[in-house]
């Protein structure tokens, strides 16, 4: 259980949405916050990416 405070105009929003497709509001909260961890996993991914391509040179003058 995650018991998680709103102030009641956020709560009024997330419960129109979740009408607005037609779902509960567990269903779509849960599937929301799935859905940002998931962004923010890929997102993370694509910086250490870069970060990686970056230092690729810099990682070879060191270790030489």
């Amino acid at each position: 259980m995650l018991p998680v405070r709103f102030q009641e105009s956020e709560i009024d929003q997330i419960r129109a949405q979740a009408a607005l497709e037609g779902r509960t509001l567990q269903d779509y909260a849960h599937d929301v916050l799935m859905s940002a961890i998931a962004d923010r996993a890929r997102r993370r991914a694509e910086v250490l990416d870069h970060v990686v391509r970056v230092s690729e040179g810099l990682n070879r003058r060191l270790a030489g």
